[in-house]
């Protein structure tokens, strides 16, 4: 069985992700991530918070395999991330969704080309590619008769955010790797986001979503509470851990 199937396999036992006294340095600077031990489970929401700087973003990059730790090591679905071969951790992150900081997408290209081109990646046919991601960007609240012919630079910042989640969700990952999921988005759009977020890991999806505050908040609904007192963004199933120096702190 491959990582990338044990990966998706509801019957793997064990943990998805452990990491054991991983590290990160970039030349002679103060370590950007030291000693961290950290075991998530199938299923599990873990919310990270941090301040800017903090490494939160480094944290998702080793996890996606896109970094190399300078020590320590991880684990995903028991194999070791980093003796994996390039063409082993390219499958794997198939079976992966990404909003990576800054978005990534392809400005020039349309909304549902920067979409449906990960399903295309991951082998979907041409039609079949533009239906997940007409469903995804559904899913996300984008208006797909309005936007989706539209090229991505001429979205603003908080519609581009949901177009890189519905790039992240197009291909049914069994693990997320959210960065700053809420933060561009105006209460509307960062209520529907975490409900579908939520959705997915209820139906067994790994959720690691990074936050820059620890109780990052929403208004809450009409009528429920005291006026303007927030509610909390994040579902009861989340394990909100803080990022500081580092470490982690629960």
């Amino acid at each position: 069985m491959t990582t990338e199937t044990q990966l998706s396999d509801a019957r793997f036992p064990g943990p998805v992700l452990v990491l054991e006294q991983v590290e990160q340095r970039y030349g002679r600077l103060s370590p950007a991530l030291a000693g961290l031990d950290l075991s998530v489970a199938r299923g599990e929401f873990l919310v990270v918070s941090g301040q800017g700087g903090s490494g939160k973003s480094v944290l998702l990059r080793l996890l996606a395999g896109l970094e190399t730790p300078a020590g320590g090591r991880i684990r995903v679905a028991g194999e070791d991330l980093a003796g994996m071969r390039p063409r082993v951790l390219a499958h794997l992150r198939r079976s992966m969704g990404i909003l990576p900081q800054g978005h990534c997408l392809l400005e020039g290209r349309s909304v549902l080309d920067n979409v449906a081109m990960a399903a295309w990646v991951a082998g979907a046919g041409l039609d079949e590619g533009l239906q997940r991601a007409k469903a995804a960007l559904a899913l996300v609240g984008v208006d797909t008769e309005r936007c989706a012919a539209l090229s991505c630079g001429q979205l603003p910042w908080g519609q581009r955010h949901c177009v890189a989640l519905a790039r992240a969700l197009v291909n049914r990952p069994a693990l997320l790797l959210l960065d700053d999921l809420l933060a561009p988005l105006d209460d509307a759009c960062a209520a529907r986001v975490l409900q579908v977020v939520d959705q997915f890991c209820a139906a067994g999806v790994t959720v690691i979503a990074t936050a820059r505050t620890p109780n990052d908040t929403l208004a809450p609904p009409a009528g429920a509470g005291v006026p303007g007192t927030p509610a909390s963004t994040w579902p009861a199933r989340a394990r909100v851990l803080r990022l500081r120096d580092g470490r982690l702190d629960a």
